[in-house]
């Protein structure tokens, strides 16, 4: 029961204010005494009333609340209630109206009749049960009317609802299932109708889970959730699901109605994302750790990457001279080991790198790969490949695949992911060899230093001891080694700066005459009975400057140390397919002993060590490359690819 609360002042709506219960009907009361209305309330179990004194008022309030049924009295001053009646029916066609005959006169009955009113009571006759006996009836026989009346429009709307629909009755039995719901859970209604609802149980979801829905339905709420679903082929899906008692003018529950929406490529989709956070969550702490090898960064970044988003091989390449070369892999595949090397042309990164974004194939087969030999090499039904540059350049790839096929707007979400993972690589790669470029200079520096601070050190030392007999002695024969040792010490400077200011990129160059420059360089060294030969002249691209360092420390290294037994030696220059060689008769240097030649400091005498070094370093700044074998005499002979492909020795400086 509820509580009546009296009309208020003026024409302004009042209401009977209560706890409605499930299938509740709100009637509003027009210029009925306040008694009559009273009792209305208190007959009718789960009915709420409205009151309102005049058509305006009543008419106001039935465009801005949810009312179910209006009762008008027959006499409303200036109206009748057969007019409000007309009224009501003209705006709200389908608002039931019942009229109130509040002065007995017969003829209100006929007119009554004749507007086409729902209902009829005389309250001076049958008395204010009699009314809201009336209302009841009119209640109940509407809303069967609106079930018979209406149900073709709506059985309509609900057949070509796109999401599925279901209708039990009050124990759970299928009474009802539209077409959607044939097509998501694959059961035909003819299936359905008479069985409960857990034919589509996946058992996911526990006995309790049941046990809350049941007792929220049976006290009239409405259930609202996701929940995972079977269906006939026992596939599982996610379905967003409502389910909402129907309940009759008593408020028992009378049918259930479920409308499930399947959401399962929504959930797949966020699934997808959340692997991506998580996946660059896990980068994000791989990156922040600066002591872990670039190797081992490499194979986390894989094993995070195939992990979070599902792929079972993964791995990243190196593009070099038209060859591809795995770096580091993860997953089962014959093919897709670290070592392992194909021609670029018979690899699924050749698309890679020419795509302007990651490369996706969500079915190689599907999708025109059958005969491509990439798919006959790796047979990866499924692929995700990303470019890797550095310095804007191609460096490689990151890839991720399987042998079984994907959708492919899986992979297209995943692929902003690849990406990102793809540059971290490059940056890392790019780190990785800054800093041991870094760590090698510093090596050589600390070398270098080294060297210059012994060699300095000894001819110091004897100038220092020759200084210090002279004083003591005072004979002038200490001064001469003390000039040599001077003359030492500005020997090392010289080359020290020499090797140091030489090892700029060249840019400016000139062709230069090989012969011509030889000869010249060749008078410009004490050659104590030495003999220069040319085979042939070719010009080199150079600068001239530099050149006659290289002839220059080559002469005099032949003439210092390459002398044999005759105590003279022969030096050769001339032309060859890739360069100009200088040669020479001497002792040579041993095979074990070739690579270190080129080492600042490197000397097997009184020389300054640099002389070889600064060969090295000029012809790196041209962009040659230089070597050293053994000549056609036994001698030591230095090749040099002035077009920086020679077979052998330090690749051109960069």
């Amino acid at each position: 029961m509820g509580r009546y609360r009296s009309g208020q002042s003026g024409e302004a709506a009042g209401r009977i204010e209560r706890s409605s219960p499930a299938g509740s009907a709100v009637v509003l009361t027009v210029g009925i005494d306040a008694t009559v209305s009273e009792t209305v309330e208190s007959e009718l179990d789960g009915v709420e009333v409205m009151t309102a004194q005049s058509v305006g008022d009543a008419l106001e309030t039935i465009k801005s609340e949810p009312v179910d049924c209006v009762s008008g009295a027959s006499d409303l001053g200036e109206e009748d209630g057969v007019e409000l009646a007309k009224r009501v029916r003209n705006r709200h066609p389908g608002l039931p109206f019942v009229l109130v005959d509040v002065d007995g006169d017969t003829q209100v009955g006929a007119e009554a009749i004749n507007a086409g009113v729902d209902g009829y009571a005389s309250l001076r006759d049958d008395g204010a049960e009699a009314v809201a006996a009336r209302i009841a009836a009119t209640l109940t026989r509407h809303r069967s009317h609106v079930t018979r009346g209406q149900l073709d429009g709506i059985k309509q709307a609900v057949e070509h609802a796109a999401d599925a629909i279901v209708v039990t009755d009050p124990d759970g039995i299928i009474e009802y299932v539209n077409p959607a719901f044939e097509e998501l859970t694959g059961y035909d209604r003819t299936e359905a109708v008479g069985q409960n609802p857990r034919i589509l149980k996946s058992g996911e979801q526990s006995q309790a889970y049941y046990e809350r829905m049941w007792d929220a339905l049976l006290d009239g709420e409405v259930w609202e959730e996701e929940i995972v679903n079977r269906t006939k082929s026992g596939d599982r899906y996610v379905a967003h699901q409502t389910i909402a008692p129907v309940t009759g003018v008593d408020g028992s529950v009378e049918k259930f109605v479920a409308v499930q929406r399947d959401v399962t490529e929504h959930r797949r989709f966020e699934s997808q994302i959340e692997a991506s956070e998580a996946t660059l969550s896990q980068l994000y702490d791989t990156t922040f750790d600066a002591d872990t090898p670039i190797e081992t960064k490499l194979q986390r970044v894989l094993e995070i990457g195939a992990t979070n988003l599902g792929h079972p091989v993964g791995y990243v390449t190196r593009i070099e001279d038209g060859n591809q070369e795995i770096l580091a892999s993860v997953g089962s595949n014959d093919y897709i080991e670290a070592g392992a090397e194909d021609p670029l042309e018979r690899t699924y990164c050749r698309k890679t790198i020419d795509a302007e974004g990651p490369l996706v194939v969500g079915d190689a087969s599907a999708e025109g790969w059958e005969d491509d030999p990439a798919f006959e090499r790796f047979n990866l039904r499924c692929y995700l490949g990303a470019e890797i540059r550095i310095d804007g350049e191609t460096y490689g790839t990151l890839c991720f695949g399987g042998e079984e096929p994907r959708e492919r707007a899986v992979l297209e979400i995943q692929q902003s992911t690849v990406k990102t993972l793809a540059r971290w690589i490059g940056y890392e790669i790019g780190r990785h060899r800054y800093e041991r470029t870094l760590e090698r200079k510093n090596e050589r520096l600390e070398k270098f230093a080294s060297v210059i601070s012994h060699d300095l050190r000894n001819p110091l030392h004897v100038a220092r001891a020759r200084l210090e007999l002279a004083r003591e002695t005072g004979d002038d024969a200490h001064f001469e080694p003390i000039e040599r040792a001077h003359g030492r010490m500005e020997s090392i400077i010289e080359d020290t700066l020499t090797l140091t200011r030489e090892g700029k990129l060249v840019t400016d160059v000139s062709s230069v005459s090989l012969d011509a420059i030889a000869t010249d360089c060749w008078e410009r060294v004490e050659t104590d009975g030495a003999t220069l030969e040319t085979t042939g002249d070719t010009e080199v691209q150079a600068d001239p400057d530099k050149l006659r360092h290289i002839f220059e420390n080559l002469f005099r290294n032949s003439v210092e140390h390459g002398a044999g037994a005759s105590g003279t030696v022969t030096v050769t220059v001339g032309p060859t397919d890739s360069g100009f060689y200088v040669a020479d008769d001497g002792v040579g240097i041993p095979e074990t002993q070739r690579e270190q030649v080129f080492e600042q400091g490197y000397s097997d005498g009184d020389g300054t060590g640099f002389g070889l070094a600064i060969v090295e370093t000029i012809a790196r700044a041209h962009g040659w490359s230089v070597t050293v074998t053994e000549s056609r005499d036994g001698g030591a002979r230095f090749e040099f690819a002035v077009d920086g492909q020679g077979t052998t020795g330090r690749p051109p400086l960069q």
